[in-house]
């Protein structure tokens, strides 16, 4: 308190929210650090710039995600909410569902909200949930399960995305 009371000159009145510099980072609970470190770098395609024995950060496409393993809640079964999601292309959905099944991850079914675009969902191995969206371009698309705008509603089944073991294929 004695420090925003020495920072804030009295005679001022803010008139709203300051405007950010930019996003920091995003930090999960994480059972296996180790686990963990494999499937953001390996998996996802990271860079490993923190590693400590209880915390580790990798910026995947330009995002930090830390994931840590002390003083962690989980997420409960069948929640999709909290998740991180991503932009990617047609092509690059396509890729990652196959990648994911290569690796032994599971994933949702593709769906959409409109018609247009394309989702996807799977989780980290600390089940953890990650979102792939797609603006457009997908084939097929139109014919993809229908979501509720927002969520997925029933389009996916998000219970069948828990799994205990993966591998990165050489």
């Amino acid at each position: 308190m004695a420090q925003t009371e020495t920072l804030a000159r009295p005679e001022a009145r803010v008139s709203g929210p300051p405007i950010f510099q930019s996003f920091a980072h995003v930090s999960l609970p994480c059972r296996d650090l180790e686990q963990g470190k494999k499937f953001y770098v390996g998996v996802m395609g990271g860079r490993l710039r923190v590693n400590t024995p209880t915390f580790c950060a990798i910026n995947v496409c330009g995002t930090e995600i830390g994931i840590g393993n002390e003083g962690c809640t989980f997420v409960s079964p069948g929640s999709e909410y909290p998740h991180i999601a991503f932009y990617v292309g047609p092509r690059e959905i396509v890729q990652m569902k196959e990648w994911l099944a290569q690796c032994g991850i599971p994933t949702s079914n593709f769906w959409t909200r409109s018609g247009v675009e394309a989702l996807m969902f799977f989780r980290d191995p600390s089940g953890n949930m990650i979102e792939l969206f797609c603006t457009g371009g997908v084939p097929g698309a139109d014919k993809f399960p229908k979501g509720p705008p927002r969520g997925h509603g029933t389009a996916v089944d998000i219970e069948t995305l828990y799994y205990e073991t993966f591998r990165v294929p050489e």
